[in-house]
């Protein structure tokens, strides 16, 4: 199960700092303050395993109802 966790959170950082705008506006304004990898690490690590699975699913499957 961690290697499956691991998979996630790498693919959402991936994401996050190919497309900086999909970060929430709280987070995209500490971009002016912090690196990019430093604003992408908090926003993930600010997240919960359901929150995390459900960004995984509306980035990588958009199309599935959940």
């Amino acid at each position: 199960m961690q290697e499956k966790a691991k998979r996630y959170i790498e693919a959402l950082f991936n994401v996050y700092m190919e497309n900086l705008k999909q970060l929430p506006p709280q987070f995209y304004a500490m971009l002016e303050e912090f690196p990019p990898e430093r604003v992408v690490c908090d926003y993930i690590a600010g997240m919960t395993d359901r929150y995390a699975q459900e960004e995984y699913a509306r980035l990588f499957y958009p199309y599935t109802r959940m």
